[in-house]
């Protein structure tokens, strides 16, 4: 921690920067089989010794059946072909109902990573399931079928028993949500109580899905996401997991439909369990438990720390409407000191002795630093003669904080 000895003030310094990574695990674990030779059929096949597989030659699809409809809630669905979308509908199917050796209605096997992508990034509700095998099918070296088995790391049984307990444990949180029509309540609301009912820990069992964070309240970052879009859409809001790197560690995150606009959301980095996982910085007794910096943010926002991997496309988000700054009143485009003192007069920021403040460019952003740090202008907000007051700052997102207010 770094002191700044002012005549008649201490600021304490303690930058937090987020530099952790966090590993995800891919969950679309394909699993192929040996190639075995038969006279005139070759065969992928996989771990089903018990089960009676068919080489008859299904036809296909004769167009296409009938598409049924699915709801907004699963993003990745809605960016897929027609093709893609049938065979998302059968994996889903099979998945849902932990069944193996589904007949698919493509004999194209390069799209299967994909659309199984898309199932498990639209659906946490999976937690179950571990990855995937197909078997191929083949006469005269043409591919006449292909089905699909799931890997499950749960029976039935112990799957139902599971989602009670995850129901049960969401019947609390539930009940409080705030009753409006404003999603940014609600989304604000979810985010919060995941962050404080979690803690970051690598060594959680089931980190990679919901059940670490429901079940246990610990996690890593595919845990918080899946998490989070598991509420979101509970509550009715489209919610999909983004994946891809951070500090070049694999991460998970969210891409989330806030009233109408699109925004990137990452629970992981707003927790401070997860910013001072593993480190005996001192400074941390000065963090709030819930960073916003990464509270429904635009995609430059996002790039500058996040590099996205597009399993489908995703839109640019460039709105700033339901940004937590914005919707907070602690967003400036200029130094305003008028407007700080109102902050810093606030019944909020008495009670939470606490306060973030967000900048809209690199400009803004250094004229706060210089005003309210470098010159010690905080102190004419706060009158905390004799005593300290702690901060931090991201430069990346433009941000100060400021505690012990």
């Amino acid at each position: 921690m770094k002191n700044k000895i002012v005549l008649w003030a201490v600021l304490a310094s303690c930058i937090t920067l987020l530099v952790q990574g966090c590993a995800v695990r891919q969950n679309q674990q394909r699993i192929i089989q040996e190639r075995k030779e038969a006279e005139e059929t070759r065969t992928y096949e996989p771990e089903q010794p018990d089960e009676t597989q068919t080489t008859e030659s299904p036809t296909q699809t004769e167009e296409m059946q009938e598409l049924r409809k699915v709801s907004e809630l699963y993003y990745a669905y809605h960016c897929l072909d027609r093709e893609k979308q049938q065979v998302y509908l059968e994996m889903l199917d099979a998945l849902t109902r932990i069944e193996s050796g589904v007949h698919l209605s493509t004999l194209d096997k390069s799209i299967l990573d994909v659309v199984f992508a898309c199932v498990m990034n639209d659906h946490p509700e999976l937690f179950y399931v571990e990855g995937y095998q197909f078997t191929e099918y083949m006469t005269d070296a043409v591919v006449t079928e292909i089905t699909f088995s799931g890997t499950y790391s749960m029976t039935a049984e112990e799957i139902g028993q599971t989602q009670l307990l995850i129901v049960q444990r969401l019947r609390d949180c539930f009940a409080q949500i705030p009753l409006n029509e404003d999603e940014y309540n609600t989304v604000k609301y979810l985010y919060e109580w995941l962050i404080n009912n979690t803690e970051y820990d690598k060594t959680a069992e089931n980190n990679q899905n919901i059940c670490s964070v429901f079940l246990q309240g610990k996690s890593v970052c595919q845990g918080y996401a899946k998490a989070m879009q598991y509420m979101l859409q509970q509550a009715g809001i489209q919610c999909l997991l983004v994946t891809g790197f951070t500090n070049g560690e694999r991460h998970g995150w969210n891409l989330v439909r806030v009233n109408g606009n699109y925004y990137y959301l990452d629970p992981t980095w707003g927790d401070a369990s997860y910013t001072s996982n593993g480190t005996d910085n001192i400074a941390q007794a000065y963090v709030p438990s819930i960073n916003y910096d990464y509270f429904l943010v635009t995609t430059d926002e996002i790039t500058r720390t996040h590099s996205i991997e597009k399993v489908v496309s995703i839109p640019v988000c460039s709105a700033l409407a339901e940004n937590y700054f914005v919707r907070e009143g602690l967003y400036f485009d200029s130094y305003d000191a008028e407007k700080l003192a109102l902050i810093f007069d606030s019944d909020a920021v008495k009670s939470a002795g606490s306060v973030t403040l967000k900048c809209n460019s690199d400009e803004t952003y250094a004229s706060m630093v210089q005003n309210l740090i470098t010159e010690q202008k905080i102190f004419d907000f706060i009158d905390k003669r004799g005593a300290s007051i702690a901060y931090t700052f991201n430069e990346t997102q433009r941000t100060i904080s400021f505690w012990d207010l």
